[in-house]
């Protein structure tokens, strides 16, 4: 491996495209963890069954639209219809190791072998028969400050497999 190679895998950013098969890796990631949550904490448990939209989001999206921006990390958005008595723990935010890829990892992030992917979640309103996409957008303009925060940039679905890749914001 040459030296030049190795300082690529090693970098603040990676300034490798984004395509829909990364999406459905990223996805896949996501799900499997947010899995695993759901069995060791309680509260995100109420929300096993109620996911609407997964959400790619923040830097990683906007790098995704434009590529040029890179990626330090990858930022996932889980977003649940809400309904049970304690909300989604919205100020949680859960990192997985995505493991080796071309988009090798950020210098910060010790024990890990790839880029990290953080997630987090919202309990959203849904209003019957409105679909995921317009429910997450309307939370979006809502003046909730993770929304204000999320609305400078872009989002695309991840899930549900109808709307995959479809620009939300």
């Amino acid at each position: 491996m040459s030296d030049r190679y190795r300082m690529e895998l090693v970098a603040a950013r990676s300034y490798e495209p984004l395509t829909p098969a990364d999406l459905e890796a990223i996805a896949a990631v996501a799900v499997r963890t947010l899995a695993d949550i759901f069995d060791r904490a309680p509260v995100a448990g109420l929300y096993r069954d109620r996911l609407v939209l997964l959400a790619l989001a923040q830097g990683s999206a906007l790098h995704y639209l434009d590529g040029k921006s890179g990626i330090k990390d990858f930022d996932v958005w889980a977003f649940f219809e809400g309904g049970p008595p304690k909300p989604f723990p919205h100020r949680k935010r859960w990192s997985v190791d995505l493991g080796p890829s071309r988009f090798g990892r950020h210098p910060d992030d010790r024990g890990y072998s790839g880029r990290r992917l953080d997630i987090m979640g919202r309990s959203i309103a849904v209003i019957g028969g409105e679909a995921a996409e317009d429910a997450v957008r309307r939370w979006l303009g809502s003046r909730a400050k993770s929304a204000i925060a999320l609305r400078r940039k872009p989002m695309f679905c991840l899930l549900p497999h109808r709307a995959f890749g479809e620009r939300i914001i």
